[in-house]
């Protein structure tokens, strides 16, 4: 009966491992963000070219991981979008990359790494999932600072200009 009992823990370990599925994150998914400028009027931005992976299991996230392409940076702007790219701030011709690995996701809360700029940082993220299609659905946000990312530069306006802190919006869809 032990013997049994053993097996069938072990099967039930090694079935519900098995159901756990690998998806890649949808085109049509969104990784944005907002910053106050000249703390008056909400700017609006997101990258463009993005991608990710998530490992769902019945309504368990047990993975999420993406990387950015920083060059594709958009706020609708041009000149502040170069501005953006430019050494001073993102970088982009030496990190061409920003990263984000789950640790966990615990409390409605998805924690991890944020790589900028070669450097790791760790952040939490408020995050309800749900299911499209028995495929996950992940509305993420959370607030960081830019200054503690290295994303600073050095003006006669300086934190004036735009708002040390910044929210991460996340609208992340499986495919």
């Amino acid at each position: 009966m032990k013997k049994f009992l053993i097996s069938t823990l072990a099967a039930a370990a090694l079935f519900g491992t098995a159901n756990a599925a690998d998806f890649e994150v949808s085109e049509t998914s969104k990784v944005a963000f907002s910053v106050k400028h000249l703390k008056l009027i909400t700017v609006d931005g997101s990258f463009d070219k993005f991608s990710g992976k998530i490992s769902y299991d019945a309504g368990k996230l047990s993975a999420l991981e993406g990387s950015v392409d920083v060059a594709s940076i958009n706020t609708q702007n041009g000149k502040r979008d170069d501005h953006l790219r430019a050494n001073d701030i993102f970088d982009a011709a030496n990190y061409a990359t920003m990263t984000f690995k789950m640790s966990e996701f615990k409390d409605g809360k998805i924690i991890g790494t944020l790589n900028v700029k070669g450097k790791d940082h760790q952040v939490a993220l408020d995050a309800k999932i749900s299911e499209n299609a028995g495929k996950p659905v992940i509305a993420a946000t959370g607030v960081v600072k830019r200054s503690e990312l290295g994303l600073v530069w050095e003006n006669s306006l300086k934190d004036s200009a735009a708002s040390d802190e910044v929210t991460i919006n996340l609208e992340l869809s499986a495919k």
